[in-house]
């Protein structure tokens, strides 16, 4: 993988739309874990004013660590990867569930949750934005690494460019945040379904559970990631111009 020669093909403009999208993906995220840990029981969250969708009120600027994970991580990622890549988390406190074990595994689903409702909702705005520059005859590049305006009004290519890496960006973490990999929140869906032999292992990987988070999703997933890219910038919009016509 040359991703040297991906920072390069990212402009700033490409970049600005990739972060904006990032934020509100935080918001989505943290505050789907927030709500429901309220919802079953914890109020942690809750008390430090995070059972929201505000992406602001997930970021920490007093705590150096959580700043550079939801601020710095991801700008450093959007010029080496071509797309924002960090984490952020909300507080949870199972002893303060009804159900501990069973709803952590359903707070740690929330998260992705919020995800497929970010999705899905670019999803139909790019469809919408799609549909009505087909419509005015004119055309439309999707490109995840630059913002091109090609034959179309600015707003509406604008419109397009970030609801296609809306939609992206949040089905990109959606899926990566169910990884069966210890500190995600698929590695604590999956404890909930582990025998106690098999939670004292999960327990010891903990400590590298990010390092094999970031493997991952740095290296394994590069590949389907440009598919996925090629699929919604050139199949998709294909497809609604000859429904179109």
């Amino acid at each position: 993988m040359n991703f040297l020669a991906i920072s390069l093909r990212v402009d700033m403009t490409s970049a600005v739309l990739w972060l904006m999208c990032w934020f509100l993906t935080i918001g989505l995220h943290e505050g789907g874990h927030a709500w429901m840990a309220w919802w079953r029981g914890d109020d942690t969250a809750y008390l430090l004013g995070k059972r929201s969708i505000n992406p602001i009120r997930h970021i920490d600027v007093k705590n150096r660590f959580n700043l550079f994970a939801t601020v710095g991580l991801p700008v450093i990622t959007v010029f080496t990867m071509g797309w924002p890549l960090g984490f952020a988390w909300v507080p949870v406190n199972p002893s303060k569930m009804r159900h501990p074990l069973r709803d952590q595994a359903i707070v740690s689903l929330a998260g992705p949750g919020g995800n497929l409702v970010g999705a899905i909702a670019g999803g139909l705005i790019l469809a919408l934005a799609i549909f009505l520059v087909f419509r005015g005859d004119g055309t439309l590049s999707l490109l995840p690494f630059d913002f091109v305006k090609e034959g179309t009004t600015l707003p509406l290519a604008l419109l397009a460019a970030l609801a296609y890496r809306m939609m992206l960006v949040n089905m990109l973490l959606g899926v990566i945040n169910l990884l069966p990999v210890p500190g995600v929140d698929g590695g604590n869906v999956l404890y909930y379904f582990l025998n106690d032999r098999a939670r004292h292992v999960f327990d010891q990987l903990r400590p590298y559970g990010l390092m094999i988070f970031f493997v991952l999703a740095w290296y394994v997933l590069d590949k389907p990631i440009q598919l996925l890219f090629i699929f919604f910038a050139v199949d998709v919009p294909q497809a609604i111009a000859k429904l179109v016509g």
